[in-house]
């Protein structure tokens, strides 16, 4: 009973800790994202580094969507095989 009381928290330490990187792979996107679009905002940005300004949005946004789809992945109700959560715009992903 000692072990398998064990094994269940080792389980759920390990589960905190990739709770603990997925909020962390989440977090630091929504950061930049939030700093890029504020340098947007206020026109501060060159004209012509507005492009890279929206892609770092758009890879920050992909980056966002491979973290939830491991939220998902983690869930013992999640189909397995269901659609990622970044199939772009106008897709069927998260919504």
């Amino acid at each position: 009973m000692a072990s398998s009381d064990d094994e269940l928290r080792q389980e759920l330490q390990n589960l905190k800790a990739d709770i603990r990187t997925i909020v962390h792979d989440i977090g630091n996107p929504l950061g930049v994202i939030r700093m890029t679009a504020f340098y947007l905002q206020k026109g501060v940005v060159e004209k012509e580094k507005q492009g890279e300004y929206l892609t770092m949005i758009t890879d920050n946004i992909e980056k966002i969507a491979a973290g939830l789809t491991r939220l998902r992945d983690m869930s013992d109700d999640s189909p397995r095989g269901a659609p990622p959560l970044t199939d772009g715009p106008g897709g069927g992903g998260a919504s």
